[in-house]
C-alpha cells in the first residue's frame, strides 16, 4: 500500500523541487505517462513477486501480463486471457465441481509474436508447484491434481475436491495473484528464481519492459503484439521514489500523472490546477495484527482490552476523513459475505483498564502497567510508505498509553515487513508484538490464508479449530447461501477472539492529471486498464 506523506511546508516543498529538478520537471509529452512506485519491484517475474494486489510488484505485473479475467471498478468480471469465464451454465464447471475447463482467447501473443497457448498454462502451473521454485505461496494451486491441454486453446484443471473459489482465484484475482508465463522461453531453464526473466520478462500484456535502472526507474513501451491492438500511450516511465514527501511534491508539480494519496491530503491539493480524483473501494482490510505467541498477547483479556482502548472511529474520522470506514471484519464491506453484526469490543478505556486489572496488569507510579515486575511494553511495527499507517500508529500509541500500555513503534520498509522468513521478513519471523497490516482479499471471500491455523498470511499465529472447520465447509460448496452462513460465523468468532484489531476497509483516493484520460483504478489494481489510457 503506497500512500503519501502529509503536505510539506512551502519552504520544504521548494527545497525538494530544486533539489531533484530532474524528477520534478512537469511532463506533458503526448503519448507518455509518468507515475511512481515507492520501492523497486522484488522481481518482474510474477512467480517471485510480492503476491498481494496492493504491492508495487503487482502494479507493474499487470502492465506486462494478462490474468484469466479482470475486475472493473464496478465489480464486473471481464475475460482477458480467457474467451469466457467458466460457469456451470456454459459447461466450464463440471457437475461435481471438480473439473474446470478454460477456453483461451484466440489471437493473444507474447511480445515476440509466439501465440499464448494451453501449453503455457500447464507449464506455469507446474512451475508454481515445482519445489525448486521458492514461490511465496501456492494457495489454491496445490488443490489441482491434474492439468490437461485438450488443444492449443483448451485446458482442463481437475481439483482434488470441490473448491468454491477456484474460478475467482486461479490466474486471476485471488489473494495470491499469478499470471501465465511463456513456456517457450522458460521451459528449457529448470529452476527459475535466478533466470534472466526476473529482470527482463517476455510479456503478453499491453506493455513490455524497455529498461530497468534499479533504484531509479522502469520504462515500458506499448506492446505491438497486444491482442487488443497497441495502446495509445507509447511509453510509461515508472520512477522509484521511496521518499513520500518527494512523491507528493512531484504530483503537485506535474512530474507524475497519477498517484495514490492519503484522504487527508486531498484538501491540501485543492489549489493545484489540473487535478482530478478517482475513488476505488478496495477488497482490502487494514488492521493491527496481534502476535498470539508473545505473552501476554496470548491472553484474550489483554487482546480485548487493547481493542477497547483504541478509538478507531476517531482514527477513521481524523486521519482518513471518513474515507476509510471503520470495520470489524476482514471481509470487505461490499462483499456478499460481510456480516455487519460481527463486532470487536467497542471503544471503552474504562472497560479496557478493568480487563487489564483482571489479567494482573497494574499501573505503576509512571502510569505504565506491570506484572511480576515486568512492564507491559509492546513493539508495534509499521511501514513508512503508508502515511495513514504511520499516523494510525501514533494515535494507537497514545490510546494504549492512556490505559497504561507502553508501545514502542518500530518502522521498517514495506518490503522488509512482508519478505519470507528466510529473507528476514518481520511478519513471517514473528518479530513483533503488534503490526499494521493491510490484507488484500481476493475476488472470492475465502479468507483461509489469513485465519486458518496454518494460513500463509496468518501473521497472528491464530489457531481456532472451529474457524478451521467452518473455513473447510465454506470452501467445499458452491452454494452461496451456505457459504455466507459459514463466513458470518467465522466473523463472529474472530471478533470475539481478537487476533486482529481491524481498523478500516479503505476506499483509495487517486489524484491524476486531467491530461490523462480513461484512468479508472479498480479495487484490485490501478493499472488494470492501462491499455485504455490516453494522454493529451
Amino acid at each position: 500500500m503506497r500512500l503519501l506523506a502529509p503536505l510539506l511546508c512551502a519552504a520544504c516543498a521548494f527545497a525538494l523541487l530544486t533539489g531533484c529538478s530532474s524528477q520534478a520537471t512537469p511532463r506533458t509529452e503526448a503519448g507518455v505517462v509518468h507515475f511512481n512506485l515507492a520501492a523497486d519491484p522484488t522481481s518482474l517475474d510474477p512467480l517471485f513477486a510480492v503476491q498481494d494486489a496492493a504491492s508495487v510488484d503487482q502494479e507493474v505485473a499487470r502492465l506486462c501480463f494478462e490474468p484469466f479475467f479482470d475486475i472493473d471498478p464496478n465489480g464486473r468480471r471481464i475475460p482477458e486471457l480467457l474467451r469466457e469465464i467458466p460457469t456451470r451454465a456454459n459447461g466450464g464447471i463440471s457437475r461435481d465441481g471438480q473439473s474446470i475447463t478454460y477456453r483461451l482467447r484466440p489471437g493473444v501473443r507474447w511480445q515476440d509474436g509466439v501465440a499464448v497457448t494451453s501449453r503455457d498454462v500447464v507449464f506455469t502451473l507446474h512451475a508454481i508447484m515445482d519445489p525448486r521454485n521458492p514461490v511465496r505461496s501456492r494457495a489454491g494451486y496445490g488443490l489441482i491434481d491434474s492439468a490437461t491441454a485438450l488443444d492449443a486453446r483448451t485446458v482442463v484443471f481437475h481439483l482434488r475436491h470441490r473448491w468454491a473459489p477456484a474460478v475467482e482465484t486461479l490466474f486471476s484475482y485471488g489473494s495470491v495473484p499469478e499470471y501465465v508465463l511463456p513456456a517457450h522461453v522458460l521451459a528449457p531453464l529448470g529452476p527459475l528464481l535466478h533466470a534472466p526473466f526476473s529482470a527482463s520478462p517476455v510479456c503478453d500484456g499491453p506493455y513490455v519492459l524497455q529498461s530497468w535502472r534499479r533504484g531509479d526507474r522502469l520504462t515500458y513501451i506499448a506492446n505491438e503484439h497486444y491482442w487488443r491492438g497497441a495502446p495509445r500511450i507509447k511509453q510509461l516511465v515508472v520512477r522509484i521514489v521511496p521518499d513520500p514527501g518527494t512523491n507528493f511534491t512531484m504530483l503537485q508539480a506535474g512530474a507524475s500523472d497519477w498517484n495514490l494519496i492519503a484522504p487527508a491530503q486531498q484538501p491540501a491539493l485543492a489549489g493545484v490546477s489540473g487535478l482530478r480524483y478517482a475513488f476505488a473501494p478496495l477488497a482490502l482490510v487494514a488492521g493491527v495484527a496481534i502476535n498470539l505467541t508473545h505473552a501476554p498477547l496470548d491472553d484474550i483479556r489483554v487482546r480485548r482490552a487493547l481493542a477497547a482502548a483504541i478509538d478507531r472511529a476517531t482514527i477513521s474520522k481524523k486521519i482518513t476523513l471518513g474515507r476509510y470506514p471503520v470495520t470489524d471484519s476482514d471481509q470487505p464491506q461490499l462483499s456478499w459475505a460481510y456480516d455487519p453484526h460481527a463486532k470487536l469490543p467497542a471503544y471503552d478505556p474504562a472497560a479496557a483498564s478493568r480487563l487489564l486489572e483482571k489479567a494482573g496488569w497494574h499501573r505503576g507510579s509512571d502510569g505504565i502497567r506491570s506484572r511480576d515486575g515486568k512492564p507491559l511494553t509492546l513493539t508495534y511495527v509499521q511501514f513508512p510508505e503508508s502515511t495513514t499507517g504511520v499516523r494510525a500508529a501514533t494515535a494507537i500509541q497514545l490510546d494504549l498509553r492512556a490505559v497504561g500500555v507502553d508501545v514502542q513503534i518500530k518502522s521498517v520498509s514495506n518490503a522488509q515487513l512482508f519478505l519470507p522468513k528466510s529473507e528476514g521478513g518481520l511478519l513471517a519471523a514473528g518479530d513483533f508484538d503488534l503490526a499494521y497490516v493491510p490484507w488484500p482479499m481476493g475476488a472470492d471471500p475465502d479468507d483461509s490464508v489469513m485465519l486458518t491455523c496454518n494460513g500463509p498470511s496468518n501473521y497472528m499465529r491464530y489457531c481456532n479449530r472451529r474457524v478451521d472447520a467452518l473455513e473447510r465447509d465454506a470452501l467445499s460448496t458452491y452454494d452461496q447461501v451456505a457459504r455466507k452462513r459459514d463466513y458470518e460465523r467465522i466473523q463472529e468468532i474472530v471478533a470475539h477472539d481478537v487476533p486482529v484489531i481491524y481498523l478500516f476497509n479503505p476506499t483509495y483516493v487517486y489524484a491524476y492529471r486531467d491530461r490523462l484520460r480513461n484512468f479508472a483504478p479498480s479495487g484490485f489494481s490501478p493499472t488494470w486498464n492501462a491499455w485504455r489510457w490516453e494522454a493529451r
